[in-house]
């Protein structure tokens, strides 16, 4: 083989590596080119559950709920509470009873209190040092007999029915503040299925309890006897 002839494979040898180099850091870069643009989009969705959680909680810290005694919304409501705000405590003696069922009086009064305690911002305590006192009396007792069992001509469906008077007092200035009489509240009770006169009895009071208490809520408009917050 002549000299010129192997200096020309030489140089084809050459050329053909340098373009399989070539080539093959062309492939290799593109490889590198299309992981680096990959990239960026495999980390925006692995970070979409916590921008998630981010955006939750904004919402969350923006929609929250004050307790303090009012609220005030965007809309300009005004939110207050259904009793009055310029009394904080209320004694309540054991009630009276001027009829021959007894022991109602009790139940009654330990009724109140739960209720007042459980379902209004009021503190009970003691007459000397309470902001208000509730005073009350049953006044009558009764029980109706609604229905008779066909069979045995027995009380089927009857009504165990209470009245009472009450009055609630400010001890600051003397108001009263609210009074009731011969106020009723009925419960049923069925003496053919087994209940007596105690089913009857502890129903009545505490829906007698509820009534009271509800009777104990400020008038519309004026829950604090002042001027409304102001509404923004």
């Amino acid at each position: 083989m002549s000299l010129q002839s192997a200096e020309h494979l030489n140089l084809e040898c050459t050329g053909r590596n340098a373009r399989s180099r070539g080539c093959t850091s062309a492939a290799s870069a593109g490889k590198r080119h299309t992981s680096t643009e990959n990239a960026p989009a495999f980390l925006n969705v692995a970070r979409l559950p916590m921008l998630g959680c981010v955006l939750l909680a904004m919402i969350a810290a923006g929609c929250g709920y004050q307790h303090s005694g009012s609220m005030d919304n965007a809309d300009g409501y005004a939110w207050n509470t259904l009793y009055r705000g310029d009394i904080k405590t209320v004694a309540v003696p054991i009630f009276g009873n001027r009829t021959y069922w007894r022991g109602v009086e009790f139940a009654l009064s330990k009724a109140v209190v739960n209720e007042l305690e459980s379902q209004t911002p009021y503190k009970v305590v003691e007459r000397a040092s309470a902001d208000t006192i509730l005073e009350g009396e049953i006044e009558a007792v009764h029980v109706h007999t609604i229905s008779n069992s066909p069979q045995s001509s027995e009380p089927q469906e009857q009504v165990y029915d209470v009245s009472v008077n009450f009055t609630w007092t400010d001890q600051r200035d003397g108001k009263i503040l609210v009074t009731r009489q011969r106020f009723q509240q009925t419960a049923p009770f069925y003496p053919t299925l087994g209940e007596g006169r105690f089913v009857a009895d502890q129903l009545n009071v505490e829906r007698l309890a509820t009534a009271i208490v509800q009777e104990m809520q400020a008038d519309w408009g004026n829950t604090h006897d002042q001027p409304p917050p102001p509404i923004r």
